[in-house]
């Protein structure tokens, strides 16, 4: 389903000609929901990155780190530790620099221990976030192969604009419906 599609869909269920500035609203909201809750194999991204100083800014589709290795020459994963741990490892090492051989997140970058002694090519792997249904982007992997998910979100986000509190659940059960569907789907893709 097209974003111009199912905008028309997202209007023609809420039998409402007045709401077509609303409905990219519901859409957002949809999208925003969906990123922080689905981890699915089509978000998975890769990316390369010089790592040259202590910190490294993640790409801007970032949300979630799932493996981080140094690709070039010496190959070696870097082990994901929280900001403490990193403190207290350079505290032990004396803030020493060399080969990074651990990372903690730290708002939209990464800090590396110990902190890179020269130029390091990284191979990020990382959740990216669903690329937004625009004008521009009429399409995704979810509105591609899952337009329910889309539709019964943004009728739930519709409801709850619209005070229709009687069919707020009936949309949030189909929405739950479509995402645990999409969920088990792939799963069984993932592990046969």
């Amino acid at each position: 389903m097209t974003y111009s599609e199912l905008k028309t869909s997202i209007a023609n269920y809420l039998n409402r000609s007045d709401l077509t500035s609303d409905i990219d609203t519901f859409i957002d909201n949809v999208e925003a929901e969906l990123n922080r809750r689905l981890r699915s194999k089509d978000m998975i991204k890769r990316a390369t990155a010089t790592a040259d100083s202590q910190y490294l800014t993640v790409p801007s589709d970032w949300l979630e780190a799932i493996n981080i290795e140094i690709t070039a020459n010496n190959f070696s994963p870097l082990f994901q530790q929280s900001i403490e741990s990193l403190d207290v490892y350079r505290k032990a090492n004396n803030n020493s620099t060399g080969q990074p051989i651990y990372y903690a997140m730290v708002d939209d970058s990464i800090e590396l221990a110990p902190t890179p002694d020269s130029s390091y090519t990284l191979q990020l792997t990382y959740y990216a976030k669903i690329s937004a249904l625009s004008d521009s982007n009429t399409s995704n992997f979810v509105s591609a192969s899952h337009p329910d998910v889309y539709l019964y979100g943004a009728l739930k986000h519709a409801s709850i604009y619209l005070m229709e509190d009687e069919r707020i659940p009936m949309f949030t059960q189909q929405f739950e419906k479509a995402l645990e569907e999409m969920r088990l789907e792939q799963e069984k893709s993932a592990f046969g």
